[in-house]
């Protein structure tokens, strides 16, 4: 359980550090579908080398295929609706409100699986979640298409995080199943993005290394994610998915200079005092 825990945290960790490069391409005029594309293609071509290196064989059910197939839709709606709500709320705000999605992890295994939590389970998720609030900017909350669109992400990321531990896809190949996960994902972005002409780009050395950097933390996060889920199942690997967050705000402040606000801390506090209550080794009965 504790190495589930470990490695769900390295897994926020990356995922916290690709809004950094993300910003850094974007600001090459390179869109979101092109990111995405670069990213799940880098991912895509370190899979099949490690299948190679590993000599893993790449046979599955093909009972399996549609599962893998609604968890690729499903990663690539997210990316999209939570792109999209950029455009109407600011950036803070629809990442905040994206992250509330361990409510919908939480609910869909209770109320669909018949999963039972514990009190301090469900405790750590009210704690989380109301530290998460904290990095909102009510202020800024004047556009109810945006935030819906903020809020559908968080919604399909649950279900992606869900359908990755209840229909057996924790338990294959993490390589196996990010190379086949790829492949569709690679397809249906080069689609999107061939309509949308979001492959007129320029290339260059910053830009280049800025996409190595978002897909090996593609690589870190997706593949470590699986493990984490597989060994502690999708409610407890979304709450320390809540890392995420965290650490693109610590990377705003050191690197970018961005302010941290009174209202951050205590949202950390909240979330670290949610994620300590899960972590903390229950005492033994005598």
């Amino acid at each position: 359980m504790k190495k589930g825990m470990i490695l769900s945290i390295i897994s926020a960790i990356c995922f916290g550090l690709v809004p950094l490069f993300t910003k850094i391409v974007l600001s090459m005029n390179y869109d979101v579908i092109a990111i995405g594309f670069f990213r799940f293609l880098g991912l895509g071509i370190f899979s099949a080398c490690m299948i190679k290196i590993k000599k893993v064989p790449l046979k599955l059910d093909v009972s399996i295929l549609p599962s893998i197939a609604l968890d690729s839709f499903f990663q690539v709606l997210t990316l999209i609706l939570l792109s999209t709500s950029y455009l109407f709320i600011p950036t803070g705000n629809a990442t905040s409100l994206h992250f509330m999605y361990p409510i919908f992890v939480f609910l869909i295994l209770y109320f669909y699986y018949k999963n039972h939590f514990s009190k301090v389970q469900w405790i750590a998720l009210i704690l989380s979640i109301l530290g998460i609030l904290f990095f909102i900017d009510f202020g800024n909350m004047n556009n109810g298409i945006g935030m819906l669109i903020a809020i559908v992400s968080g919604l399909t990321y649950a279900i992606y995080m869900v359908i990755l531990d209840k229909q057996g896809l924790a338990a294959l190949n993490p390589f196996v199943l990010a190379f086949y996960a790829c492949i569709m994902e690679v397809i249906v972005l080069g689609i999107i993005g061939i309509v949308l002409g979001s492959f007129s780009i320029t290339v260059n050395g910053l830009a280049i290394v800025s996409l190595i950097a978002l897909s090996a933390l593609s690589i870190g996060g997706t593949l470590l994610l699986q493990v984490g889920t597989r060994l502690i199942g999708s409610g407890m690997a979304s709450l320390f998915c809540l890392f995420e967050p965290l650490t693109s705000l610590f990377c705003g402040w050191f690197l970018l200079k961005d302010p941290i606000l009174v209202t951050n801390i205590l949202g950390c506090i909240l979330i670290f005092a949610g994620i300590f209550l899960i972590m903390k080794p229950k005492k033994r009965r005598r």
